[in-house]
């Protein structure tokens, strides 16, 4: 019962993050769902004090985000950034380990090296979900992109191989080299040919069963769902990397080829919204998990429990700091090396928009939950460090790095780099947008005599009396496409925006008109036909009159979306819209179509 009440709880904290950071602009969702995990531990009760697991996070978690998200991912360019993908998730990651390592040792020499290294192996690791959301809302350099996309995919193997050989010496004094070796060579090689090999499989499976005549989408859709879990499972029985296997099944789905029918359309709209909600959901929870976690490691340090909390609260800017300027010089190295190769001018790599996009990399690898799920293995008391808590500590002292590194990345790199939505809508854009949509409301009026639940002569009737084609489907339609244009006249230059106001003034008070213009229709006897009479006889006709009104706006709208095509066709011909934006467009339309 009190996993049931847990599980409740979190997609409570998920939902209430959701409508709390609408009204908190300036903190990241994240950031909004740690604070709330941190009320729920706080008042909910010590029933809800759960430990993460990280073999759990990983399957339940990160698993099937990853499948989704490297089965978007554009596999060109990580190819093409391979080499600075593994220098960020294998030489970035022993950097951390080294710098981070020393620099807590040399700032608390009670703790060992070796559990120092631990730490800095911990760190290694950026959370996925974090920078997978950051990489999505804000506009790096192509490269930083694809370098971030593929950092997240792989660092976890090298951060996880390191932290459990520090471990493993710091508790036994025994190092094993040999066997860390092997265990990498297994979880990245291995799990590199195993998910190919299993991405192959799966893809097959799913052509069989389409060629087998069962095009279920909820079928399918299921199918998908349970990929990354089955995928996992298998690799962690054939002790391979699990999570670099459900990456490269993804990619090799996505790179094979795919039958295109009706469908298979409707399957990938389905697949969508249901990955989409997934995301959302497990997104969610991780952070409102983590935030749950913070607090009870945090509280011993702020309250003097490992001593001085200023030495404490020192410790933790200082690591941060090191993460920070490492990542940066790395990032910097990298993009300097990448220019000598390419044998571009030095310059290139000093402006300040790369400059800004660089420093937006680093700060864009947060720590989360992989990290503080591996801190939480640490033994309670190392035979080095005598009767220190070096597994509170060390988690107090994580808790407060990722809270920094977490922090950083909300306010910095907004700061660095645009957002994609805003980056993307120049002002041209947004003033063909309002002129597309102001063509569309035009032809909806032109249109008005063929479609809606008035066509016809007396529709025309109508239009020779108001001078205007004016019936209930088509207001409701064009109203539908005022409030679209009401939202884009807010970026749009000062003389659209004042022809935009007066076309949304026209909307809507053909909108205000709808009542009476029921009236004149029923009292033209359009709604007339039972020869019944009394209030029955009135109801029944009313009804009628409802469904024949909500049936003519779609048959409206399906013209209106029509329409919009047309013109979204001419406006790029004539150079109103450039080839990009007419096919985000279209796009937008088509998917109207298919859900209408």
């Amino acid at each position: 019962m009190e996993a049931l009440q847990l599980v409740l709880f979190l997609l409570a904290a998920v939902v209430a993050s959701s409508i709390v950071g609408r009204f908190l602009p300036a903190l990241s969702l994240p950031l909004v769902q740690i604070a709330l995990g941190a009320i729920i531990a706080a008042f909910v009760g010590t029933s809800f004090d759960t430990g993460l697991d990280a073999e759990l996070l990983l399957i339940l978690f990160i698993a099937p985000l990853h499948c989704n998200e490297s089965r978007h991912a554009d596999s060109g360019a990580l190819w093409n950034n391979r080499w600075g993908i593994f220098l960020l998730a294998f030489g970035l990651v022993l950097a951390t380990v080294a710098a981070v390592g020393f620099a807590l040792h040399a700032l608390l020499p009670a703790i060992p090296l070796a559990a120092a290294l631990a730490f800095g192996a911990a760190m290694g690791s950026t959370d996925a979900v974090a920078v997978t959301e950051l990489s999505k809302d804000f506009r790096f350099g192509k490269r930083h992109e694809t370098l971030l996309t593929g950092e997240a995919f792989f660092n976890d193997v090298t951060g996880t191989v390191v932290f459990k050989t520090a471990i493993g010496f710091a508790a036994t004094g025994a190092l094993a080299l040999g066997h860390a070796g092997e265990e990498f060579a297994l979880e990245l090689f291995g799990g590199l040919f195993g998910g190919v090999v299993l991405g192959f499989l799966a893809w097959l499976l799913f052509e069989l069963i389409r060629r087998g005549g069962i095009d279920s989408p909820n079928l399918h859709v299921t199918l998908e769902l349970l990929l990354p879990f089955v995928i996992y499972l298998i690799c962690k029985q054939l002790h391979i990397g699990g999570v670099i296997a459900v990456v490269m099944a993804g990619m090799v789905i996505s790179f094979l080829p795919h039958r295109h029918t009706p469908q298979t359309a409707r399957q990938r709209m389905q697949a969508k919204g249901v990955w989409d909600t997934l995301g959302f959901i497990l997104n969610g929870i991780i952070f409102v998990l983590l935030g749950m976690q913070l607090p009870r490691f945090i509280a011993p340090a702020a309250d003097g429990g490992f001593g001085d909390p200023m030495l404490m609260f020192g410790v933790v800017i200082a690591l941060t700091l090191v993460l920070e300027l490492l990542r940066f010089a790395w990032i910097a190295g990298m993009d300097l090396v990448h220019c000598l190769h390419r044998r571009q001018p030095i310059a290139s790599i000093l402006d300040a928009e790369h400059v800004r996009s660089a420093l937006a990399t680093a700060f864009a690898g947060p720590k989360g939950g992989i990290t503080l799920s591996l801190m939480l293995t640490v033994p309670a008391v190392l035979p080095a460090s005598g009767t220190l808590p070096v597994h509170d500590m060390l988690a107090s002292v994580a808790s407060g790095v990722i809270l920094c590194t977490l922090l950083l990345a909300n306010f910095a790199v907004p700061a660095l780099v645009p957002h994609k939505a805003a980056s993307r809508r120049t002002k041209r854009q947004v003033d063909a947008e309002a002129r597309l949509l102001m063509r569309v409301i035009e032809s909806i009026g032109a249109d008005a005599h063929q479609t809606g639940s008035v066509t016809g002569d007396a529709s025309r009737q109508m239009a020779a009396v108001n001078d205007d084609v004016d019936e209930p489907a088509t207001a409701i339609v064009m109203k539908r496409y005022a409030d679209q244009l009401a939202d884009v006249a807010k970026h749009a230059s000062a003389d659209v925006a004042a022809r935009v106001r007066e076309v949304i003034a026209q909307c809507d008070a053909r909108y205000e008109r709808i009542e009476e213009i029921d009236d004149e229709l029923r009292e033209s006897g359009f709604y007339a036909g039972d020869e019944d009479d009394g209030d029955s006889s009135a109801l029944t006709a009313h009804l009628r009159a409802l469904r024949d009104i909500y049936d003519a706006v779609e048959d409206v709208q399906a013209q209106a979306l029509s329409r919009e095509l047309e013109h979204v066709k001419a406006m790029a011909h004539d150079g109103e819209i450039d080839p990009k934006h007419a096919k985000e467009l279209r796009n937008d339309v088509y998917i109207q179509q298919l859900t209408l």
